[in-house]
């Protein structure tokens, strides 16, 4: 996983580590990733999935970020985790998280969270 440091003074902007601060986690998202600095370094173009090409029971990949306590530094940690679509509407998806995740994170494997549409990295190919 990326580790990142948190600054030393906690900027409001952007909303990058005020999430993770707030809800103790992030969700990557592609038209965040457009704005100059939003991140702390930059990433790979993703594909993305539109939401009326995706199905009940798809398997997405999304980029998350947690925070992650050692001692007295607070640092971010990220990585990619797969999640099955539970439901879909015209805006957003609820999908159950099937990646196992260390217990000291915010979120764990069977938990449902929101995705949008610019969050979605890719969709599985299954055979």
């Amino acid at each position: 996983m990326t580790i990142i440091k948190f600054p030393q003074k906690q900027p409001k902007e952007p909303a990058f580590f005020s999430d993770i601060e707030e809800n103790g986690y992030h969700i990557y998202s592609m038209e965040n990733a457009k704005i100059p600095n939003f991140y702390p370094s930059e990433f790979p173009n993703y594909p993305g999935v539109a939401l009326k090409n995706l199905r009940e029971d798809d398997i997405i990949t999304i980029r998350i970020f947690f925070d992650f306590k050692k001692g007295k530094d607070i640092r971010v940690e990220g990585g990619y985790i797969d999640l099955k679509v539970e439901s879909i509407d015209d805006k957003k998806l609820i999908a159950v998280i099937i990646t196992a995740l260390p217990e000291e994170y915010t979120l764990s494997k069977g938990e449902s969270i929101e995705v949008f549409q610019e969050e979605i990295l890719c969709k599985a190919i299954l055979k």
